[in-house]
């Protein structure tokens, strides 16, 4: 059926987003609060995309006209808040001719050979029967050889009816539902680089808390890289209205101080008691409520019921744990899901400081006594030199760089020489191991994870690329600034000193 007369356009970059259940069921206050932190955040994810924005809000959905559909799409279903979306494949006028006359050939390819629905909605004002667009539309696509199936469609046909638009899309796209970030307040986010920190930390995004994230750092500067880009992608991926930061607290002297002045079987639960404390200062200085953690109930020996409580009495914040009921295998598939997995696994286990026979059921009274053989200087001056990072800022030149090169020697580093077999007879530091750099990437599984490798070549170029490789892999290992010479001259010049 041909109309005489008809107003048709069509576009692929106008997009139906429909709020999370538990946004429309708000009160009326609370609704159109989250509904403007939602705009706000679907604004922002949109703009970090490329895509340009205009919004529309009407019958409790949102209406996005966006020049980059594509992008659009991948960036929304990350917004959390929204429930799902449709990509508009067609609009026209409130007429059942030009309905039928854009529907057909849009949905004919998809639904060929494959069952399929047509499910016509009015909305407020239309006064087009529903029924007749279903039945119209749904003999059109059976005639281009789909198979009508209500029950069990592969390809669901959705056609809006407006008082004077129309609008017609298939198959909704699932998105992240939850809560839009920033309608439930403000936590900090231990964030050790692992599994189940990560994993934490979304969960709480997903509830709608502002997040910022506290490192404390037990290694160095690779791996501190990791968890700042472990932190990047979770922000860039699924902080979308919220421009989170990382703090950074170096806490070797810590573990330093704790080794020498605590019983080895306390280490754990005080570290844990020191992170705490950290954490809650922190919070109180940015304003945040709550302290989340990625612990689960009896995952390692410090999280135990009873050493949880003795640790949590360090925190000044209410304590959130989101995991604590979980596995660790269904917290790892949880980090696939999320995007977090490739970088938890390449982070080594630094909580783990080695004390055997570590308690499993102390008191805190018992922990008291123990974190009291520790000097508070320690943490208060560790505190007072931590940076703050933002992380929307962040570059990827900023990820490589600082943490790349080193210009001393780290203590009780393996020295990896890189240079030809001319420039490693000519001069090698002593007791380095001699690699050929190509060699050395291919079998870098082989190398100790428990070590520190500093690696150097002839110019200080061959032996950034090697570092590259490895720190990625999740080792600790960085390129000599400088090169063979400025390594030689700081190597001969410590042994005048001695």
């Amino acid at each position: 059926m041909q109309p005489t007369s008809m107003t048709v356009t069509t576009t692929p970059n106008l997009l139906i987003l429909r709020p999370a259940a538990e946004v429309g069921i708000k009160g009326r206050q609370a609704r159109a609060y989250f509904q403007d932190i939602l705009r706000r955040n679907v604004t922002s994810a949109l703009k970090r995309a490329g895509a340009s924005v205009a919004l529309k809000q009407d019958f409790g959905r949102l209406y996005v006209e966006t020049d980059n559909g594509a992008a659009a799409v991948r960036a929304l279903k990350r917004v959390f808040g929204i429930d799902n979306l449709s990509v508009v494949e067609g609009r026209c006028a409130s007429q059942l001719e030009d309905i039928l006359a854009i529907g057909e050939p849009t949905f004919r390819d998809q639904v060929r050979g494959r069952r399929f629905a047509v499910r016509a909605k009015r909305l407020t004002g239309a006064t087009l029967p529903a029924q007749d667009v279903n039945a119209g539309l749904g003999a059109l696509l059976k005639d281009a050889g789909g198979v009508v199936d209500l029950e069990q469609p592969d390809v669901t046909v959705e056609v809006e009816i407006g008082r004077e638009r129309t609008l017609l899309f298939a198959n909704r796209v699932p998105c992240a539902k939850g809560l839009p970030v920033g309608v439930g307040g403000r936590a900090l986010v231990l964030l050790s680089g692992g599994y189940d920190s990560a994993v934490a930390a979304w969960r709480m995004l997903r509830r709608g808390l502002l997040v910022d994230y506290v490192f404390c750092n037990l290694g160095g500067g690779a791996y501190e890289r990791l968890v700042l880009q472990l932190a990047k992608v979770l922000n860039d991926n699924w902080g979308h209205g919220h421009a989170a930061r990382l703090h950074v607290v170096d806490f070797v002297d810590v573990v330093n101080a704790l080794r020498r002045d605590v019983p080895r079987q306390y280490w754990q639960v005080v570290l844990k008691r020191q992170m705490y404390r950290a954490a809650s200062a922190i919070a109180e200085e940015c304003d945040a409520h709550a302290i989340v953690t990625g612990e689960a109930l009896g995952q390692v020996s410090s999280q135990t019921l009873a050493n949880l409580c003795a640790i949590e009495s360090a925190a000044t914040r209410p304590v959130l744990r989101p995991l604590i009921g979980h596995e660790k295998q269904e917290i790892m598939d949880e980090a696939v899901r999320i995007g977090t997995a490739a970088i938890s696994r390449r982070v080594r286990e630094y909580c783990a400081l080695g004390a055997l026979h570590t308690v499993v059921a102390t008191t805190e009274e018992r922990t008291d006594r123990a974190e009291g053989l520790l000097s508070p200087e320690v943490l208060t001056k560790a505190l007072g030199e931590r940076r703050k990072i933002d992380l929307i800022h962040l570059r990827p030149a900023d990820l490589r760089a600082p943490y790349l090169f080193a210009d001393n020697i780290p203590v009780e580093a393996q020295m990896i020489d890189c240079q030809d077999e001319h420039g490693f007879a000519h001069w090698h530091a002593p007791g380095a191991a001699h690699w050929d750099p190509v060699a050395l990437m291919d079998q870098a599984g082989d190398l100790d994870r428990t070590r520190t490798y500093l690696v150097y070549c002839a110019h200080g170029v061959t032996s950034a690329g090697v570092a590259e490789v490895l720190q990625q892999s999740g080792f600790e290992a960085y390129a000599f600034s400088g090169g063979v010479q400025a390594l030689r001259k700081m190597v001969e010049a410590d042994v005048q000193q001695a």
